[in-house]
């Protein structure tokens, strides 16, 4: 039997186009954090951006933590904005609680310095002793002002609907689609192959809700009714667009390890239990995350370990299913030991995601 040749050309072409549509839903992207600690690290940084670059995944997601202890001024932040821009592909970027929450005035981070290298002057250990003081600790006395430093974050890394990196791609910013929360520039969203992308502005260290401060504590307040109202929009996002997939960033190690502890709530503790300054944000994923029903990513920092866990899943009971057993978290690598995680993306299977460390370049 013959065939007409443009019948030919044309099962080809669509033979063509099938396998594009179907390598469009296999892509690669990185995630990595906490990064940078000392100084003995950043060699060990550079490295790793170079595997990262040489990977060319799609896009990377830093979660935060860029440095350890550091005075946070704007030079500093803009030595970090640098280090990003030699991604060459897209980065991500969402604050953690090392570049504001934690912010000590200069000169106790220089005596402590000095300490750690055993140069320190009786000066220094004065110093240090009143830091660790009642009184000093009590008025928060050695910590530099956390919410100048996250407005300094937001001028450096956020002043555009777009990710950082040599070639940025365009992203969703809270800010701009949400008028309640104008400030929210740090909170972004994204799409690639029929899977959504969600930043939140949620750090470590109890995210800076601190009894000590009531500037603080109001900030932290309004920033969770932000970060709650962002990730139901996710979700209500996903659903309209019937997205396969859904993954949320953010710094905060939100559970704490592992225990006999039990809970109809969540498989493990959060941290600071249901009146601290995570539960909301657990909970929304959790609320809107599982009825979702598809696969949901949340990836974080804070701990410097790698682990893929189900924190969010429960028994269903003794003739059902678990609950939430779509809800996976990636907790990323961290300082001394500078990872990344590739995670490969595969909408075609059911579980979607997988992973992959990925170590730096070894130093000649």
């Amino acid at each position: 039997m013959r065939i007409d040749g443009r019948l030919a050309a044309a099962a080809v072409a669509l033979a063509l186009m099938a396998a594009g549509q179907a390598r469009a839903e296999r892509f690669d992207f990185v995630a990595l954090g906490d990064t940078a600690y000392n100084e003995g690290d950043t060699p060990k940084y550079a490295a790793l951006i170079e595997a990262i670059n040489k990977a060319a995944p799609s896009f990377s997601i830093h979660v935060g933590d860029t440095w350890g202890a550091e005075v946070c001024s704007e030079a500093d932040h803009r030595q970090v904005l640098a280090t990003f821009q030699t991604y060459q592909q897209p980065v991500v970027y969402t604050p953690g609680d090392n570049e504001w929450t934690d912010c000590r005035k200069a000169p106790e981070l220089a005596a402590y310095k000095r300490f750690v290298k055993k140069e320190a002057t009786p000066e220094d250990m004065a110093l240090l002793a009143h830091a660790q003081s009642f009184d000093d600790m009590f008025q928060l006395g050695s910590y530099d002002d956390a919410l100048a430093s996250l407005a300094t974050i937001r001028k450096v890394f956020f002043s555009r609907p777009e990710s950082l990196g040599a070639h940025p791609m365009p992203v969703v910013r809270q800010a701009d689609v949400s008028p309640d929360f104008k400030e929210m520039v740090e909170n972004a969203r994204w799409e690639k192959d029929g899977v959504l992308f969600v930043t939140v502005s949620n750090p470590g260290s109890n995210s800076d809700f601190t009894i000590l401060s009531e500037a603080r504590a109001a900030e932290a307040a309004r920033r969770t009714r932000a970060n709650v109202a962002w990730i139901k929009d996710a979700f209500a996002e996903a659903k309209a667009k019937n997205a396969k997939a859904v993954v949320i960033a953010m710094q905060a190690a939100m559970f704490d390890p592992p225990t006999p502890w039990t809970s109809r709530d969540f498989a493990m503790s959060i941290r600071g239990g249901s009146d601290g300054p995570y539960w909301w944000i657990a909970r929304a994923i959790r609320d809107f995350g599982g009825p979702f029903g598809k696969p949901v990513l949340v990836i974080n920092g804070d701990d410097h370990s790698f682990i893929v866990d189900k924190p969010w899943r429960i028994s269903g009971g003794d003739s059902a299913p678990p609950k939430n057993d779509n809800i996976t978290r990636l907790q990323v690598y961290g300082a001394p030991d500078l990872r990344a995680v590739r995670v490969s993306v595969d909408t075609e299977t059911p579980w979607v995601f997988s992973f992959a460390p990925l170590y730096p370049a070894p130093a000649p």
